[in-house]
């Protein structure tokens, strides 16, 4: 059954106090909370706190709330969904990285989820820009039993690249994660993610790179590689880099995009949002407008075939589908809110995590990444 719910976006922390003031008789067990770098979301945290109302939040490359038949989309706003269903249901849990490996980090993640539930299903958003996605993701696999469903994204800072930040009503983080994480007995956790872009060029070796770091592409350093080919100055590479992220052929078939972060241009490097392998293969890929949306549109479109139930959907796309599409990505985003016809929120990231279409879980970047979520008919 649909839980009780109040969608709404906001342009300042104080406007979402005055939405939550305003509820009536709905008392939220838990919401959702994405925001633009724009707004104070320090102060959004304190307010959602002094609330006493748990809260899955991330900072956000732009927002996706589907309600009153607008376009999906938003920016420099938040985007906010709480609801009202069993607090036995879920757990939400704030995670500093500290000092360990992304890999240890995520393992840590997935521990406690084991422990909170027998059958955990996981939403995680992660902060901070130098964090390898590929690893966490890594290490929350090694934790959980297989087919564990584990979706969510990297959190933005509307591009500017300097700073994300997730946060709970436990606190804030601009190196960790927050996860939402469910008793799956009881919540049902379906998944798609979607890509459409396509390999351009030829393919080039990894020589060498460590984790999320690629140093040299064919025995020449990244960031030669990457200039020569974008035909762009220094400063505009990482920007325009994004649109063009590799595509790493991994040695059992499938493919999954890299997106470059940041750059180091005195040590040759880049860095991107999950790991790009020594050896690999890759090549350089694009967006082509409304074929790539076409084909994420009869992605999501087969996922409604398999999975028609819902009680609401959470979305994590890639902010550079957003820059290479431009307002068709409205067109995907309004694909899943007709199919199911229910709340809708979520936000554009820096990566995003989902099962590929053989089932495991993986680390994606420049792709669209669908929680189907269903609450069991005998819950509140």
């Amino acid at each position: 059954m649909i839980p009780g719910h109040l969608c709404f976006s906001a342009l300042s922390a104080e406007e979402i106090e005055d939405r939550l003031e305003e509820k009536g008789e709905f008392s939220p067990t838990f919401g959702f909370v994405f925001s633009s770098v724009a707004l104070d979301i320090k102060k959004i945290a304190d307010i959602l706190a002094s609330a006493h109302v748990p809260v899955f939040g991330a900072s956000t490359a732009g927002e996706i709330l589907g309600v009153d038949g607008e376009d999906p989309v938003r920016e420099r706003s938040a985007v906010c969904c709480f609801l009202d269903i069993d607090p036995s249901l879920f757990s939400i849990r704030l995670f500093d990285r500290g000092e360990r490996s992304c890999f240890e980090f995520g393992e840590a993640i997935g521990v406690e989820g084991t422990k909170l539930f027998r059958e955990p299903a996981f939403i995680i958003a992660i902060s901070g820009l130098s964090n390898d996605g590929d690893a966490i993701v890594s290490g929350i696999r090694s934790a959980v039993p297989p087919g564990t469903p584990v979706v969510g994204g990297l959190a933005g800072d509307d591009s500017f690249f300097r700073e994300t930040c997730v946060f709970s009503q436990e606190g804030y983080s601009t190196n960790g994660a927050v996860a939402l994480i469910f008793d799956r007995s009881r919540v049902t956790v379906q998944n798609v993610v979607t890509c459409g872009w396509t390999g351009i060029g030829a393919d080039m070796m990894v020589t060498k790179s460590e984790g999320n770091v690629l140093h040299s592409i064919n025995g020449r350093p990244a960031t030669e590689v990457f200039g020569e080919y974008l035909n762009v100055p220094d400063d505009q590479l990482v920007e325009v880099a994004v649109t063009f992220p590799l595509q790493i052929r991994r040695p059992d078939g499938t493919v999954v995009l890299r997106t470059g972060l940041s750059a180091d241009f005195q040590a040759g490097s880049i860095t991107f949002a999950g790991t790009v392998p020594q050896g690999a293969s890759v090549r350089f890929s694009s967006c082509f407008g409304a074929e790539t949306i076409e084909e994420s549109v009869r992605d999501i479109g087969k996922c409604h075939d398999l999975h028609p139930a819902a009680d609401m959907v959470l979305a994590f796309s890639c902010m550079a589908r957003h820059w290479a599409a431009g307002s068709l990505v409205n067109d995907e985003l309004k694909a899943a809110l007709d199919l199911w016809r229910r709340p809708l929120i979520g936000f554009f990231s820096y990566g995003e995590i989902g099962h590929t279409s053989q089932g495991t879980c993986d680390f994606h970047n420049e792709s669209l990444s669908l929680a189907i979520i269903t609450f069991s008919p005998d819950v509140p």
